[in-house]
């Protein structure tokens, strides 16, 4: 591929760097979209059709896209070169998880079962975003249903390696260079596991933090939309535009988000406690990075400090809720038979639905009254620590296919990662008491695959969270860091 040079650091620069040139007009919106859709066309978009079966090839694409909106991005981006300025996110092109409804764009939640379906309205966080000036380009490959680990996009640091969750389409183009910026969701683990898996840096917010109209349900109790880009400050700039209370969503709050965008000089005196048990998941070589990246905290003020967390049934009871929730929404699905076109990797989850539905409810209260127990286990933690530090996941991507199952199955007890899911305990336990956390990359394991960190804090105190991974970002450049290509198989 021969890149012009010009265009190569437009794909990569900041959502600030970005904006700052089309206020200047040293580009055009319109230039800006057709430079990701050019990267998209020659390095994205596989030669068949999507949602497809993720055991179909891409060859060296990697289809991280479902549904490139052509027609619809330069329109928009016409509109905003010829409108007034709207704010940071004016006239910049950007993706979204393909569970959200998207006005005049088809919305596939992953599955062919929904390959024809254009909604007629938009998601709340679109609605926002359109207000904001920015340019709706691409819905972004995910699991069918959000459905765990499987989806078509590849990794760009080498491509027989997992994405790691269902907003793995959105991280991949992130660091790809094919959009400015993403919007991901995670129940238990989808914004910060792919991000995680491709070095893109992500933001999971605070539940009720950011209107979920018009997006697909998984978890009512647990889902949260969130941003996705390269570096943490765009993270904060998309989190103020898309936060808010929505009457849609009776969940959301009336708390305002204002992104302070200069971080203070250093974090002194700032409470960490650091998860010691889930480093010591990782390989020696990979503790050594994970510890070099806590010197940069230690650096910069944060009185480092180790705890440990008590044993919970996690794994369970992240399946009794999500599994109970997602069989009452997608109950439709069995009523009217359409279920059985769903994708084979999904059979053994749909039958898991199909169980959810017959089971007690006895067996779902008990495991909102465990999840009332943890949500104050963890308010307990975060009154001691402004903040808690664990490893995104401990160990670079691994292999996307395996051995037995689909590749990267979508049951995280399965390979890749064996039982580790259920051994990160900060980061099941903030998710299911609904608290923020960011994860950035950190450095690389011996072949080359993205390390990460994950921060956690308590509810509605992501500023902290983006100060602290913007003083990591200036101090080091791990996030600058983006995929040769040709990608590597």
């Amino acid at each position: 591929m021969m890149q012009n040079p010009r265009d190569e650091e437009l794909a990569f620069s900041s959502v600030s760097e970005l904006s700052r040139l089309l206020e200047s007009r040293q580009i055009s919106s319109v230039e800006l979209t057709e430079t990701y859709i050019a990267r998209a066309l020659e390095l994205d978009q596989p030669d068949f059709d999507m949602p497809a079966d993720p055991n179909l090839t891409s060859g060296e694409k990697l289809a991280s896209i479902i549904t490139l909106a052509q027609d619809h991005a330069m329109n928009a981006a016409r509109r905003a070169d010829a409108a007034e300025r709207r704010g940071p996110l004016h006239g910049i092109p950007y993706g979204v998880k393909d569970l959200l409804d998207t006005k005049g764009v088809r919305t596939t939640w992953g599955s062919r079962m929904l390959n024809s379906n254009v909604p007629d309205r938009d998601g709340a966080v679109v609605e926002k975003l359109e207000a904001a000036g920015a340019v709706l380009m691409a819905k972004m490959s995910m699991g069918e249903f959000a459905g765990g680990n499987t989806s078509n996009a590849l990794n760009p640091w080498k491509r027989d390696r997992t994405t790691f969750g269902s907003s793995s389409g959105t991280a991949t183009a992130a660091v790809a260079g094919f959009i400015g910026f993403g919007i991901g969701s995670e129940t238990g683990g989808s914004i910060v596991y792919p991000c995680s898996a491709v070095g893109a840096t992500g933001l999971r917010p605070t539940i009720g933090r950011v209107s979920r109209f018009g997006a697909m349900v998984l978890s009512w109790s647990l889902d949260k939309l969130g941003p996705v880009g390269r570096f943490a400050e765009d993270c904060g700039i998309v989190l103020e535009a898309i936060a808010g209370h929505d009457p849609r969503d009776n969940s959301t709050a009336k708390r305002p988000f204002q992104f302070r965008q200069a971080p203070p000089a250093s974090l002194r005196g700032t409470k960490v406690g650091v998860e010691r048990a889930s480093f010591d998941l990782a390989s020696p070589a990979d503790q050594r990075t994970f510890e070099t990246a806590l010197t940069v905290l230690r650096d910069a003020g944060c009185e480092l400090e180790d705890i440990s967390l008590p044993e919970r049934p996690y794994g369970a009871l992240f399946g009794k809720l999500v599994g109970s929730e997602s069989a009452s929404f997608f109950a439709p699905f069995f009523d009217d038979g359409s279920i059985v076109d769903c994708f084979p990797y999904n059979r053994e989850r749909v039958a898991s639905w199909m169980a959810a539905r017959l089971a007690p409810t006895s067996d779902y209260l008990a495991a909102l009254r465990i999840r009332s127990e943890l949500i104050r286990e963890s308010d307990e933690v975060m009154s001691r620590y402004q903040m808690v530090v664990a490893p995104t996941w401990p160990f670079g991507a691994a292999m996307r296919e395996v051995v037995d199952g689909w590749p990267v199955p979508s049951d995280p007890e399965l390979d890749p990662g064996g039982r580790t899911h259920t051994h990160l305990r900060m980061h099941n336990a903030a998710n299911l008491a609904g608290l923020p956390g960011i994860c950035f990359p950190c450095g690389f394991d011996h072949e080359g695959m993205p390390l990460s960190l994950q921060l956690i804090s308590g509810a509605w105190e992501e500023q902290i969270l983006l100060d602290a991974s913007m003083i990591f970002q200036r101090e080091t450049d791990w996030h600058l860091q983006h995929p040769p290509v040709p990608y590597r198989a």
